[in-house]
């Protein structure tokens, strides 16, 4: 269920401070199994819809999204609050980041995205059956991390898309979970985007997501997720010689409600 909340982030001193009331896992025993096969036939379908029906998928997908993504939060106990919501759905091409934290977020964000979305997503989930069609046939596009040329042509891709249908670009800016929880360094991506079109960042921050599903588990407990859309930022001023700049000053936005992730501990060599 999704609860839209009151309008604007609560006081400073609270806000790294959420109760997600993390319930029992019966839930997940029960439901986790037939929630994730839900989930996975219903990205597939929502697939052959944009295939079949694209006109219709350009006009309402993101109500298929939010739907995929809400029954299955509902099976599984899990109420998202969200709040800024006039954030998301303000006009014209923007970017919205969201800080990536296990399984789960593909359930919360599908089901409060915005408008007009256009994904970038690690081209290893391609093999998710389900999942993968659903990704290919809606039209998202695809980064191999591996391969740092082919991760600028999927940029360039995204500013060709945003420029064409004035919509949302949706991004997680770091790039994968942090086994070690808390939000890690950003990538440039999403930020060398928004500095060549001159369109906004909307930050999406989610807050409960490791005390009900942390990463690497697969078994969710009851409780609640706490989804802010911040105030966009102006990018007007951005160049491409500072985005480095930029991307750190829109993670300490985040840093507000989140911890960082611990450094990484130095490489040594055999």
């Amino acid at each position: 269920m999704v609860d839209p909340g009151e309008q604007e982030p609560e006081a400073a001193l609270s806000r790294q401070e959420w109760d997600a009331r993390p319930g029992s896992k019966w839930r997940g025993v029960v439901f986790g199994l037939p929630v994730m096969l839900f989930f996975l036939l219903g990205a597939s379908l929502v697939g052959l819809g944009a295939l079949l029906f694209p006109g219709a998928f350009r006009r309402s997908g993101h109500r298929w999204l939010r739907i995929l993504g809400r029954l299955p939060l509902i099976a599984l106990g899990i109420r998202v609050e969200a709040h800024g919501l006039e954030h998301r759905d303000l006009p014209g091409p923007k970017i919205v980041l969201f800080n990536h934290v296990s399984l789960l977020d593909l359930m919360t964000v599908a089901s409060v995205c915005p408008p007009g979305i256009v994904v970038i997503y690690k081209k290893e989930l391609e093999r998710v059956p389900g999942l993968g069609w659903g990704l290919r046939w809606t039209g998202m596009i695809p980064v191999d991390r591996s391969d740092h040329e082919q991760a600028i042509k999927s940029v360039h891709r995204a500013h060709a898309r945003l420029s064409e249908t004035r919509g949302t670009l949706l991004m997680a800016p770091e790039g994968t979970r942090s086994r070690a929880g808390g939000l890690q360094r950003f990538k440039l991506g999403a930020f060398h985007v928004a500095a060549n079109m001159q369109i906004p960042i909307i930050a999406l921050v989610q807050r409960g997501i490791p005390d009900l599903l942390p990463m690497g588990s697969f078994l969710a407990r009851s409780g609640r997720v706490r989804i802010d859309y911040l105030p966009p930022v102006d990018t007007s001023a951005w160049s491409v010689e500072t985005v480095r700049e930029h991307a750190d000053e829109v993670r300490e936005l985040y840093l507000q409600y989140l911890k960082p992730a611990p450094p990484r501990p130095p490489k040594t060599r055999p």
